[in-house]
């Protein structure tokens, strides 16, 4: 994997960053502790995989403080392939925004549904996780001597995590889990053939049951048959005792119906007999209801003729109101107009007259406005007065932190040489007596010379405050000046627009004026709604040819009420002509019906009698029903036990059946699970430490040494060699695992800790740059990228040339080489610099050829 391009937005310390990686083939990172160094490598790893060495927890502190988001991009290349990762992160649980893309050979997208499927589809195409890269790619600062400082045990767990050995022990950790897993299983299942065995013991003892269970099941179901064949008997009396109850409550229900009949027919009897009454009443008073009909009708006939003009009157009426309405509609506008043009008259005159007030508050609102211009010119000159003071600030307080920073290392340096037989903190070796004494008065000078530059800024940071605090009073002053010009300049722009109103409305003031004495002439002549007035006075004749007279209307109305009584009797005589015959007929048949029920009474007693006398003799019988039900019961329930206890002893039989079944299933069970236990115990043994992970780190050990010599060859001149050794011999002459490094100096082998700190460094440097190219190599992703960021305080100028040329021995393998260092003729030795330096507005990245 090459690095083509890395862009930040409000990541960690950095607002805006871009670092472009094409011709940086080896370049310096330099920057003071804090500047952000560290987190460019954090924004590749967090691209990649969301991940960082240090916020892994809480991501939200990965935004700028301040920010909603943070945004990193990488841009990378694989084989001829070009990619491009984007992840975004907003403040809140679960704001992740993660897009995938290939922009060559050809630009497709490769983001999947959701982020858990897009990582899927990173990781596939790197072929490689967050933890290799970090080991593979990074050497970080304080780590490379991490595997030689440690115990020969420690040593292969550092190995052990670096080649991710890890996956063995949990495959080891697995295996043990099957094991107990497959050990409660065959406890479960030497139990349950215990059970089954003991259970299969007592089969002759389940067959002698169920054969005297058989018998006496026969025994009890010939009892129970003979007690139903005796209760069925009385259980048939006992319905026909139902039937012969609900006849009798049906006979004596009919008998109660007839009752009721026989006295509905006698009122309806009754009532014929007195409408007959009625109807040959009025039939006697025939020729007087006629003559009274007739009447009726004339005096109707007449009513409806009034009721006529009535009708045309109402609507003369109703239209005359109408126009009378309209009239005084049309007289009331003109009124309103007239009021409206007296108010408008009267409103222009008013608004005229402050005319010439309203031009002397302009004249006097433009000459203040004249002041604006030198009034913007003095708030700009005290803006950058302001903001010459932030400046300054700015750079003094940054000096201070400098200065700060420096007179805490020069303190640590004169604590360092302090006491007699010091060594150089550059070098490591001893310092004589007067360079010792000369180095701490030159330190402690040097020291209070930036102690006194530090108060100086100090007093003045604190000047400014003042300073900046009087311009400040002075701008809001003025910014509160200018906003009153900007009010005043409102104001003309009414004042104007008000002055056009006032002079386009006198221009309308003479024609307003003789509307209104129009207005007042129509209404003096009363000249209001000429047409209606016309139409009224049509109406008014219209009314008189009518000749319509209420009194004559009422006296035609009372007459034909009082005749209506007379007009219904006409009716009703009609009706009686018709109702007479009928209700004589409806008479007839009555009378017949209510013989007919009298006879069915009777015979309805009859059958009363006789089914009483066969009730009698039933409820004698039945008296015996309950103790038949008792025996029938009691034999059904023996017969019932008699039954459970055979089919119970059945089931024991059937189950024994199902047992032995069962057992050679479980002892089969019980031989598969024990080889399996035993395939597992050899692959616990496998993956357990002495097992694969023993061999891959003895297969990888002469990789990684002679990877490792050949970079301590070229910082050594050969001088160096490194062996590990992976066991030896103990007294007791057995041979014991270890990871022991043999360091041969010219052929001669000592100890790691007889070496210089020059030395010891060249070693650990050589070793871990050893272990990140294998881990690259067995990882199946070539790493085209190697950062180191490690001090090189402890190295002479000869080892440091000697770093340097092995980092160019080997920098032909990869695209990228970043090394991280403070000191500045090491940082000289690279044609390229990256500069991170902080700032107010974050981080800034300089890339210095």
């Amino acid at each position: 994997m090459e690095l083509v391009r890395l862009e930040l937005k409000n990541f960690l310390s950095y607002r805006e960053g871009e670092l472009d990686f094409t011709g940086l083939h080896m370049a310096a990172l330099v920057g003071p502790n804090g500047a952000g160094k560290s987190s460019l490598l954090d924004a590749i790893t967090w691209a990649l995989w969301g991940r960082t060495s240090r916020l892994d927890q809480d991501q939200d502190h990965l935004i700028h403080r301040g920010e909603k988001e943070a945004r990193v991009r990488l841009t990378f290349r694989l084989g001829e392939n070009v990619y491009q990762v984007t992840r975004v992160r907003r403040r809140g649980k679960g704001n992740i925004m993660l897009d995938f893309q290939m922009l060559a050979p050809r630009h497709r997208s490769l983001s999947g549904s959701g982020i858990r499927e897009t990582q899927k589809e990173i990781s596939r195409i790197l072929q490689i996780d967050f933890d290799t890269f970090v080991n593979s790619a990074f050497i970080r600062q304080g780590r490379a001597d991490e595997f030689t400082t440690k115990t020969a045990a420690e040593r292969k767990e550092v190995l052990a995590d670096i080649l991710r050995l890890d996956r063995w022990a949990e495959l080891e950790e697995r295996a043990k889990g099957k094991i107990r897993e497959i050990d409660t299983e065959l406890d479960n299942l030497n139990w349950r053939i215990q059970e089954h065995e003991r259970e299969l013991q007592r089969r002759p003892e389940y067959e002698a049951a169920f054969r005297q269970a058989s018998t006496e099941h026969l025994a009890r179901q010939e009892e129970r048959e003979a007690a139903e064949r005796e209760w069925e008997a009385l259980r048939r009396d006992e319905e026909r005792a139902r039937v012969v109850r609900e006849r009798l409550r049906d006979l004596e229900g009919q008998q109660a119906e007839i009752e009721r009949n026989l006295a509905h027919l006698a009122e309806q009897i009754a009532r014929l007999q007195e409408s007959l009454g009625r109807w040959r009443e009025l039939t006697s008073r025939r020729e007087a209801i006629i003559a009274a009909w007739k009447e009726w009708q004339q005096a109707r006939e007449a009513l409806t003729q009034m009721e006529e003009a009535s009708r045309e009157a109402s609507v003369l009426r109703e239209r005359r109101a109408e126009l009378e309405k309209r009239i005084a509609v049309a007289r009331e506008r003109l009124e309103g107009e007239r009021r409206r043009l007296q108010a408008e008259i009267e409103a222009i005159t008013a608004r005229a007259a402050r005319r010439s007030e309203l031009e002397v508050e302009a004249t006097d609102i433009r000459r203040q406005l004249n002041e604006r211009a030198a009034l913007e010119e003095e708030i700009r000159a005290l803006r950058e007065q302001w903001q010459a003071l932030q400046a300054e600030r700015g750079e003094r307080q940054n000096e201070n932190r400098r200065l700060h920073q420096e007179m805490k290392d020069l303190e640590a340096r004169i604590q360092a040489i302090s006491q007699i037989g010091a060594e150089c903190p550059t070098c490591r070796r001893p310092l004589p007596e007067e360079e010792r004494i000369r180095l701490q008065q030159e330190w402690t000078l040097e020291g209070r010379r930036r102690g006194d530059r530090y108060r100086e800024n100090q007093a003045r940071l604190q000047a400014i405050d003042q300073e900046q605090s009087q311009l400040e009073a002075r701008l809001e002053d003025r910014q509160r000046a200018l906003e009153k010009l900007s009010r005043l300049e409102l104001r003309l722009e009414q004042i104007h627009q008000e002055l056009a109103e006032i002079q386009e409305k006198l221009g309308r003031l003479e024609e307003q004026r003789r509307a209104l004495q129009e207005i007042e002439r129509r209404l003096q002549e009363d000249q209001v709604a000429p047409e209606e007035q016309a139409a009224l006075q049509e109406i008014d004749a219209a009314l008189k040819a009518l000749g319509y007279d209420v009194e004559t209307h009422h006296a035609l109305l009372r007459r034909v009420r009082e005749l209506e009584e007379a007009a219904q009797d006409w009716h009703r005589l009609q009706e009686a002509e018709q109702r007479i015959p009928q209700e004589e007929e409806t008479l007839r048949r009555l009378e017949e019906i209510c013989r007919a029920e009298s006879e069915r009474r009777d015979r309805l007693q009859e059958e009363q009698r006789q089914l009483e006398l066969e009730q009698k003799d039933l409820e004698e019988r039945l008296k015996a029903l309950p103790e038949a039900l008792r025996r029938v019961e009691t034999a059904r329930r023996a017969e019932r036990e008699a039954r459970d206890r055979m089919i119970a002893a059945k089931q024991w039989l059937e189950n024994c059946d199902r047992l032995e079944e069962e057992l050679v299933h479980l002892r089969r069970e019980k031989i598969r699970l024990e080889e399996e236990k035993s395939l597992y115990r050899d692959l616990q043994a496998a993956f357990g430490r002495n097992g694969i992970p023993a061999m891959i780190i003895e297969a990888v050990l002469p990789e990684i040494e002679e990877e490792a010599n050949r970079i301590l060859h070229r910082l050594t001149d050969g001088r160096l060699t490194v062996r590990f050794r992976s066991q030896r011999e103990t007294k007791s002459g057995t041979v014991q695992e270890t990871l022991d490094i043999l360091i041969s100096d010219e052929g001669e082998e000592r100890p790691y800790e007889n070496f210089s700190g020059g030395e010891k460094f060249r070693v650990d440097f050589a070793i871990r740059l050893a272990l990140s190219r294998v881990l690259a190599r067995r990882s199946g992703t070539p790493l085209r990228l190697l950062v180191v960021d490690e001090g090189f305080g402890s190295q002479d100028q000869a080892g440091r040339e000697r770093l340097i040329e092995a980092l160019n021995a080997v920098k032909d393998e990869f695209s990228t080489v970043l090394i991280i260092s403070h000191l500045e003729d090491f940082q000289d030795a690279f044609p390229v610099r990256i500069e991170v330096r902080k700032t107010a507005n974050g981080s800034q990245l300089q890339v210095v050829m």
